[in-house]
C-alpha cells in the first residue's frame, strides 16, 4: 500500500493571524527624501506638483493658483494667505526650471512661491470649505446714519445688497433707495440738523457750500465720509 504524500492532522501547522495589521505609509518617511526630488500630492482630486526643500514636501503656490482657485484673484489669494500666516519659499532658479520641466510653471515664469501641504490644505479650505455664513432673517436690517452736509438716517437692508452699487439704504425721511455710495451724498435739513462740509477726495464736486459761520479748518475732520451702523 502507497504512502499518503498529504500531511497528517497533527502535521498542520496553522499560522497564527497578526494581533494588528500596520499599514504602510504612502508617503516615504522625511529621512528618505532627497532635495529637489520632484513628486505629486493630490489636493481636492488636483494632481500638484511638489519639490523637496530643505527636507520638506512643498507645493507650488502658483499651480495651486491657475488650478484650484483659478476663480480669484491674485489679490484674494495673496491676502487669504497672509491672514492664514502663510509664507512662500521662493525656490531657487535651479528649482524652477526643474518646476517648468515637471509642468507646474511656464517657461516664462520668473519666480515661484512654495508652501507645505498642510499650509496648502488651509489656504484651498478657506476657499472651498463649506464655509457658508448664517443665514440672516429676510427683514433683517440695521440703522445707518452720516453726517456730510446735512445728515440722514437709514435702514440698511442686507438682503439688498449684492454688490457696491445696490440700492440697499431706505432713508428714514423720504423712504427711498440708495446704495451706500449715493446715501451719503443724500441729505436732508431738518431743524435739528447742524451743516458739515465734507472734506474728502470723493466729495470734490459736492455741490453745497458751508455757511460762513465757520471756516473750512474750523470743519475740517467734522465730517464722518463712511456710513455708521448705530
Amino acid at each position: 500500500m502507497e504512502k499518503s504524500l498529504l500531511p497528517g492532522p497533527n502535521n498542520i501547522v496553522m499560522a497564527t493571524p497578526p494581533s494588528s495589521f500596520q499599514q504602510e505609509p504612502l508617503t516615504p518617511p522625511r529621512s528618505s527624501l532627497k532635495p529637489n526630488q520632484v513628486g505629486h500630492v493630490i489636493l481636492y482630486g488636483v494632481p500638484i506638483v511638489s519639490l523637496v526643500i530643505d527636507n520638506q514636501e512643498r507645493l507650488c503656490l502658483a499651480q495651486i493658483s491657475n488650478t484650484l482657485l483659478k476663480n480669484y484673484s491674485y489679490n484674494e489669494i495673496h491676502n487669504r494667505r497672509v491672514a492664514l500666516g502663510i509664507t512662500c519659499v521662493q525656490c531657487t532658479p535651479v528649482q524652477l526650471e526643474i518646476l517648468r520641466r515637471a509642468g507646474a510653471m511656464p517657461i516664462s515664469s520668473r519666480r515661484c512661491g512654495m508652501i507645505t501641504k498642510r499650509e496648502a490644505e488651509r489656504l484651498c479650505k478657506s476657499f472651498l470649505g463649506e464655509n457658508s455664513p448664517p443665514k440672516l432673517p429676510d427683514n433683517f436690517a440695521f440703522d445707518v446714519t452720516h453726517e456730510c452736509a446735512w445728515g440722514s438716517r437709514g435702514n440698511f437692508i442686507p438682503a439688498r445688497y449684492n454688490s457696491s452699487r445696490a440700492k440697499c439704504i431706505k432713508c428714514s425721511y423720504c423712504n427711498m433707495y440708495f446704495s451706500p455710495n449715493k446715501f451719503i451724498f443724500h441729505s436732508h435739513r431738518t431743524p435739528e440738523a447742524k451743516y458739515t462740509q465734507p472734506d474728502a477726495a470723493n466729495f470734490n464736486s459736492w455741490p453745497f457750500t458751508a455757511p460762513k459761520t465757520k471756516t473750512p479748518s474750523q470743519v475740517r475732520n467734522e465730517c464722518e465720509v463712511n456710513v455708521v451702523a448705530i
